[in-house]
């Protein structure tokens, strides 16, 4: 079938998908081609150089054969801090800031009052171009088609920017406040009024993100208490980051969240405790207990928790009132989530949290992933305390387990690595690596329930073995470093893993059994299992809450 046997509107549908090069190649193919090819070009456009600036200027603004200049066709710009970037003189010291030169600020104004049709607009050090063109703020609020904004290095006064804002599609904002380590604005406020306002005004707005946002005081003590509350019902998604306590205020404004990711600095403002209980959600992550405490008595359940930092627990046989096992329990009695993730440094045999206490601390849990750090020197780190972890979780009903144990990372070129230093690193990574081998079996014996199992990382270091003579299963493990997919991972803080097994539990003829299955179908299994939301699940007896579990998730994958 020739593609251009088809009408224009086919086509137009077809090439919407295409922008930059892609769309460039198609344009290029046929006449008919590149008349409606060739606006999908500059669709989506990024700048990270100051002299990219004067090029995209003098592009976007230039017309196409139909007369239209081509930024009208631009859907996404990117504007990097590199664009502002200066000359650094060779007597600068550490602390001279980066990106700073805003001459060419009245560039990306002309941009945007032609951008009348963007879509997603990223926009770094927005406040001081914001001053250096008031264009800028007039331009962004005539944008009628703008569903994603991110703006960073912002002040209160930047967010007269939503002042008589035409877009009603706007469905994702993020805002990044000034910091002095970055780029500090001078006499500059961070409050709560302001950007209340601003949001008041953005009605199908589902996710928010806040960073080094620090108002000093709540909204009531801000205004009168006579005032209305404000309301932001369309808001589903709120990620705070670095932020001060109070800014936490706005979750109660939100009655239908879904999702929190709360990562406050507890010694900036208060939170009253005592206030209104925030609503019940899908997803909360909190970066560590500290964080976490401050807001405690707000909370109510959340089917999905998420402790990304280090919780360390403490190997006292009786329950103290301020250890790190009581106030995560504390926490999980509070939220009673369905799925848990964990980040811990265990024995595996700390009496105060494992076990029934963490069954009656989390009776809904069905899926719990834990990356694991043992708490012996590193010097010494056998991993021995791995073989404890299936008594560890043996009361648990778990569905789904995902472990993980992370290599220590070295830089395999420093000389310690042929001297002494390198022949406990390989055992050490040796002992990783056969300490897991054996769990996958055990823990389907321990955790009668369970029906999909992860562990990782299952691969050994192949640079820190480097040529030395190991165990041929211990060498079959490893995996080319070359085809290591290196992506950050945020909620695990993780840039690699070499090698993630996943198995299904199957029931065979004499016992239950492991059958391999991909991490995709792994994943897939633990997002639906986290994500059962009946109230009978909470309610029933732990028979009849696995067999409603088991029904909806199991068989439905195989």
């Amino acid at each position: 079938m020739n593609l251009l046997s088809l009408n224009d509107d086919v086509l137009r549908a077809i090439f919407a998908a295409l922008h930059g090069p892609d769309a460039l190649n198609v344009s290029l193919t046929s006449k008919r081609a590149y008349a409606l090819a060739a606006p999908r070009i500059a669709s989506q456009m990024k700048c990270r150089e100051p002299e990219e600036l004067p090029r995209l200027h003098t592009y976007l603004l230039a017309d196409l054969p139909n007369g239209v200049p081509r930024g009208r066709f631009l859907e996404s710009l990117f504007i990097d801090t590199g664009t502002f970037a200066e000359d650094i003189p060779e007597d600068a010291d550490a602390d001279h800031l980066f990106g700073t030169d805003f001459s060419q600020a009245h560039l990306l104004g002309d941009i945007l009052l032609e951008a009348r049709n963007l879509r997603d607009l990223f926009f770094e050090r927005f406040q001081p171009c914001l001053e250096r063109d008031p264009r800028i703020g007039d331009a962004i609020r005539s944008l009628t088609s703008l569903v994603k904004l991110r703006l960073y290095t912002i002040a209160d006064s930047s967010l007269s920017v939503f002042d008589s804002f035409r877009s009603d599609r706007l469905a994702s904002l993020t805002l990044s406040y000034h910091v002095s380590t970055d780029y500090p604005l001078r006499n500059h406020t961070k409050t709560l009024p302001p950007l209340v306002s601003a949001l008041s005004s953005l009605h199908h707005l589902r996710t928010v993100e806040l960073i080094y946002f620090h108002p000093p005081t709540g909204l009531t003590h801000a205004t009168s208490r006579t005032s209305p509350a404000p309301s932001f019902p369309s808001i589903q998604c709120l990620r705070m980051s670095d932020t001060s306590l109070p800014a936490l205020y706005l979750v109660e404004y939100c009655p239908n969240l879904s999702t929190l990711e709360a990562f406050p600095d507890p010694t900036i403002g208060e939170l009253d405790g005592e206030g209104p209980k925030w609503p019940p959600l899908h997803r909360l992550m909190v970066w560590d207990l500290d964080g976490a405490l401050s807001f405690s008595k707000r909370l109510r359940t959340a089917d999905q928790f998420q402790i990304p930092g280090p919780v360390r627990l403490s190997d006292s046989d009786v329950p103290i009132e301020a250890s790190p096992e009581q106030h995560l329990l504390d926490l999980l009695r509070t939220t009673s989530p369905i799925g848990l993730y964990m980040r811990i440094t265990t024995s595996c045999q700390e009496k105060m949290f494992w076990g029934s206490r963490l069954l009656l601390a989390a009776p809904r849990l069905r899926s719990l992933e834990i990356n694991l750090e043992g708490k012996m020197p590193e010097e010494t780190e056998d991993y021995s305390w791995l073989s404890a972890l299936p008594t560890a979780l043996m009361s648990l009903p778990l569905i789904c387990l995902r472990v993980f144990v992370e290599g220590r990372q070295y830089d395999v070129s420093i000389p310690e690595l042929d001297q002494g230093l390198g022949p406990r690193i390989r055992h050490r990574e040796i002992n990783r690596v056969k300490a897991l081998l054996p769990l996958p079996p055990l823990l389907v014996r321990a955790i009668p329930s369970l029906r999909y199992l992860s562990i990782g990382d299952m691969a050994p270091n192949s640079e820190v073995l480097g040529r030395t003579a190991v165990d041929p299963s211990i060498r079959a493990l490893c995996v080319d470093e070359k085809d290591v997919e290196w992506e950050w991972d945020a909620l695990r803080r993780l840039a690699m893993i070499r090698r993630q097994c996943w198995w299904r539990v199957v029931d065979g003829t004499h016992e239950r059994e492991l059958v391999e299955i991909s991490v995709e179908e792994g994943e897939e299994a633990q997002r639906r299992i986290e994500s059962v939301t009946e109230d009978t699940t909470a309610t029933m007896g732990s028979a009849s809450s696995q067999q409603l579990l088991h029904s909806a998730f199991t068989h439905s994958l195989y």
